[in-house]
């Protein structure tokens, strides 16, 4: 459910898992049997309140903290599988992109196989739109596609995209939803192939941005309509 309340509880629950009950108090001023009746759904926290608490939650600093117990950095390399198939850091980034791409009214959420598909089927999920699932191979049985080649930086290679046809109806409203973005290649790629499917970019939401290049590419793309929940610059 998306009520701000439910959306609150939810959350709680899902930044719980990262904090104590101390931690928690601290953070939201909230005595500890009050956020204990809140999490076991003995009670719900008026919308005011509820507000408070996600808005609170999803501070840069609280998010900061999050990521770097699941995030490795290993010369230069970052690890991102403990982030995006976490249950809890889904959740939350999920909660996150609702909120943030409502008002954007999008009709689709769009990723590229293979880690940016556990957040967009919870994004799409909680939007109520269409899942589209670009691929790097030709699925058997489909017969048309658009596709476009890109020069992946790490590894260098060149990458192809393929979207069926038949997939994003013309017209379609399509939210970009990805795990890591490093350059903005990929999100340009999926951006090509959606205009040639006649349909338009509303706008573009990753869990983790690496580094600064990045978002000069996505301001050029889709100006303002971008959010990424954490940065490692």
């Amino acid at each position: 459910m998306n009520d701000i309340q439910e959306l609150a509880i939810e959350l709680l629950n899902a930044v719980k898992k990262f904090f104590k009950f101390k931690e928690l108090e601290r953070l939201l001023n909230i005595p500890i049997p009050t956020i204990w009746r809140y999490i076991h759904r003995a009670m719900k926290p008026s919308v005011e309140r509820a507000q408070e608490i996600i808005s609170t939650l999803l501070r840069e600093d609280v998010i900061s903290s999050i990521m770097s117990r699941v995030i490795e950095l290993d010369k230069g390399i970052v690890k991102i599988y403990d982030a995006v198939y976490n249950i809890d850091v889904l959740t939350i980034a999920s909660i996150d992109a609702y909120l943030w791409a409502r008002s954007l009214e999008p009709t689709a959420v769009m990723t590229v196989e293979t880690d940016g598909i556990p957040l967009a089927t919870l994004v799409a999920k909680r939007l109520g739109t269409k899942l589209v699932v670009v691929k790097k191979r030709k699925e058997i049985g489909v017969k048309h596609f658009y596709e476009v080649s890109f020069v992946a930086r790490d590894p260098p290679e060149i990458v192809t995209l393929y979207l069926p046809t038949d997939v994003l109806a013309p017209g379609s409203r399509v939210l970009i939803v990805d795990d890591l973005i490093r350059s903005g290649r990929t999100t340009r790629a999926l951006i090509e192939l959606v205009e040639m499917a006649r349909s338009s970019v509303v706008g573009v939401y990753a869990l983790i941005g690496v580094g600064d290049s990045w978002i000069e590419n996505l301001k050029d793309l889709v100006g303002d309509r971008y959010r990424v929940l954490f940065r490692i610059k």
